[in-house]
Parts: C-alpha cells; structure tokens; sequence
C-alpha cells in the first residue's frame, strides 16, 4: 500500500520520516460519557 503523503517531522537536529496512509477499514465510533464520581453512573444534561 501507497501512502498518501510522505515528509518529515523534525525535533531540533533530529529528523524522523513519516506516511499517512488511509484506513483500510472502518472501526465502531468511540463514545465516551461523564461518570458521577460516587456511584459510576453516566451524567444526564437536561436543557
């Protein structure tokens, strides 16, 4: 597989090359929620 984009990413005198490559799958969204901190239960907001 082909990158999309190849380049450098430099700190200081140190030069590291990288590549972007695309997803080749699609994985689940990752959802994240507020816990209350006593009892872990997820934190409704009401309007």
């Amino acid at each position: 597989m082909r990158p999309l984009w190849k380049g450098l990413v430099t700190f200081g005198l140190v030069s590291v090359p990288v590549g972007l490559y695309s997803a080749t799958r699609r994985q689940a969204e990752l959802h994240f929620r507020l816990l209350h901190e006593k009892d872990q239960a997820p934190i409704d907001y009401r309007r």
